[in-house]
């Protein structure tokens, strides 16, 4: 007959054993141009508060990557539930080990990234359209790398210091 102890032990280790998978999974590093490389699909919602606004979209990215030249090229084709469409393009410029410097052309400034874990905080300011012209605000990016397949990214959308939107996407490769 099992103690309570060993009973309880051993739903530990079962549980430990099959979170396995996932938690070396996510303990790899997260190395933009190797998840990013090749075709990857993406579903999120972008929320506001402050503005009631709630907008769900898919996006389709295709990244490639030139060996030569150490930069990842980014095309984000996004398609929006009210049927709006926007394409974005990254140009992830690999600078050293574990660093990148990324540029696009609604985004105001380099954006320093550094890598080394499963996740990558970066932030940056860019210019986003709206009906009275374009807005300059601030993302505050992390970047999840759940399974091998699996990344997420959150976000923070501040103007004023003020966080005025969020931003929850989930990319499937």
């Amino acid at each position: 007959m099992l103690s309570i102890p060993r009973v309880f032990a051993a739903i530990v280790l079962s549980i430990a054993t099959l979170a396995a998978p996932t938690a070396l999974a996510a303990s790899k590093p997260l190395v933009l141009e190797d998840y990013f490389r090749g075709r990857a699909v993406g579903t999120g919602v972008f929320e506001s508060g402050i503005a009631g606004v709630r907008r769900e979209f898919r996006v389709v990215t295709h990244g490639t990557w030139n060996p030569r030249t150490f930069t990842l090229r980014l095309r984000e084709d996004f398609q929006y539930d009210d049927g709006e469409r926007d394409t974005k393009v990254w140009f992830f410029q690999k600078v050293a080990e574990n660093r990148y410097i990324g540029t696009r052309s609604d985004v105001l400034n380099p954006v320093t990234i550094t890598t080394g874990g499963p996740q990558i905080k970066f932030n940056y300011a860019a210019n986003v359209e709206t009906e009275d012209g374009p807005v300059a605000v601030r993302f505050f990016d992390t970047l999840t790398l759940v399974d091998r397949r699996t990344l997420r990214n959150t976000a923070d959308v501040m103007k004023y210091g003020l966080v005025i939107g969020t931003v929850d996407l989930t990319f499937k490769k």
